[in-house]
């Protein structure tokens, strides 16, 4: 058996002292001004012997687990199984391990998710709230517990989040379709309607669509309830069909309604974007590869999990200090593919 890896055999490999090796590991080299270019070379070595740190031996030692929560309202949406993804690979590097939780957009799973990781002491929890208020959010600032809120956001919050310009991303597809000659356009939605995403992302909507003197024909607001997505959606696009009721296009609001939208009016044999368009919020790589690419906005998935991580470990480190509320709202963009064209006579 190959003889496990040791701060020392770190220390002893790069020429330094295993007391410095050991403020990287526990992620107090920057208050000990130690440069990041020497932090980087202990990190390399680690990664390069294979060396794991023992969490529970310490835990004991420093009053933590060096477990983090994530709660998502959807795992196996790819949205959030990459910001997952990139949250993990942080954890990792900093000797983090991490607790995945799903509510289903079930609030009350939610709270008791919540309950879970703190009966579990993790350090910190990064969630995608499905609350109607923050009232849970509020009780986890009494007790003082790190969390940073991803996705979803609370009007007068005192708690840290990240987010991206929703009614930005709306403002900017309805324009694309609005200059590029669509006139009558349809939105599919999702419900519940209190998430703020989705929210901000129908108010974009609905304010540009005014602003161009657009007619909002309420025939064409499809909106899905969460927990029968794909046959509810292909119910109300048939229905609109038969009827001969189609919008020129459809303008959906995340990437599970974009995914069984094409789906179903492939299943209708009606062809994208000749008899009708889409364009989709929340862009996927495989959007690149679908018949047709579709058009998408784009979010900085990695940017949501790497600064949504580093703002809890900030608040985990400093967990004795007042910080700041620091709420970033990140840009999104525009990706033109075949889904959409230029309809202008």
């Amino acid at each position: 058996m190959a003889k496990k890896v040791s701060i020392v055999d770190i220390a002893n490999s790069l020429g330094v002292s295993k007391t410095l090796v050991s403020l990287v590991i526990n992620n107090k080299a920057n208050e000990y001004g130690i440069s990041n270019e020497t932090q980087k070379k202990v990190l390399d070595k680690i990664s390069e012997l294979g060396y794991r740190p023992n969490n529970l031996a310490r835990g004991f030692r420093t009053g933590k687990s060096n477990t983090i929560g994530i709660i998502v309202s959807d795992i196996s949406n790819r949205f959030y199984s990459r910001i997952v993804r990139t949250i993990e690979d942080k954890a990792w590097e900093k000797g983090y391990s991490v607790v995945i939780c799903s509510t289903n957009e079930d609030y009350n799973k939610e709270r008791e998710q919540i309950k879970f990781l703190c009966d579990k002491q993790v350090d910190g929890i990064i969630i995608s709230s499905s609350q109607k208020d923050d009232s849970q959010f509020q009780e986890l600032n009494q007790l003082k517990i790190p969390h940073v809120l991803i996705d979803r956001k609370f009007d007068n919050s005192n708690s840290c989040s990240v987010t991206i310009d929703n009614y930005k991303g709306s403002e900017l597809a309805i324009n694309h379709l609005i200059n590029h000659g669509y006139n009558r356009i349809g939105l599919i939605t999702i419900t519940p309607l209190h998430i703020s995403t989705i929210r901000d992302r129908e108010l974009g909507f609905c304010d540009t669509m005014k602003e161009h003197g657009k007619v909002i024909d309420q025939s064409w607001i499809l909106k899905i309830p969460f927990n029968n997505l794909e046959e509810s959606i292909e119910h109300k696009i048939t229905k609109l069909y038969k009827s001969n009721n189609l919008p020129e296009v459809f303008f959906t609001l995340n990437n599970n309604l974009t995914s069984n939208t094409l789906l179903t009016l492939k299943k209708l044999k009606i062809d994208v974007p000749d008899q009708i368009s889409i364009i989709g919020f929340d862009d996927l790589l495989y959007f690149n590869f679908t018949q047709p690419s579709i058009t998408a906005i784009n979010q900085p998935v990695l940017d949501i999990g790497e600064k949504s991580f580093n703002l809890l470990i900030e608040q985990i480190e400093h967990k004795n200090k007042k910080l700041p509320i620091k709420s970033y709202q990140l840009p999104v963009e525009l990706i033109v593919r075949e889904s959409t064209k230029n309809i202008k006579l």
